[in-house]
């Protein structure tokens, strides 16, 4: 796992972007006491609630964005299902 930390973190409110091998990628945040994990990049930046209208909420909109983009979109473009479930037929 790669963990991509938001440049703007501070010691109480921090945001990175998980990158796994196995499952889907994933963000954390950790604001205001609570951690939370978010696989949609728009639910992670709500977490700031009224806070998200400051500059930084909307640099951490873009980063969500673009972290998004640059991994998920990826992987999704590429993928092959080589599971065994693939190769089965139905039986009519």
């Amino acid at each position: 796992m790669k963990v991509l930390e938001f440049e703007g973190n501070v010691q109480d409110c921090s945001f990175t972007y998980h990158r796994t091998r196995e499952g889907p990628n994933f963000f954390v945040s950790h604001y205001k006491g609570s951690t939370q994990g978010h696989n949609d990049p728009k639910e992670c930046w709500r977490t700031l609630g009224v806070a998200k209208f400051t500059d930084s909420g909307k640099a951490l909109k873009e980063w969500c964005l673009a972290m998004d983009e640059q991994y998920n979109n990826e992987e999704k473009e590429g993928y092959t299902d080589n599971s065994f479930a693939n190769d089965t037929k139905m039986v009519t």
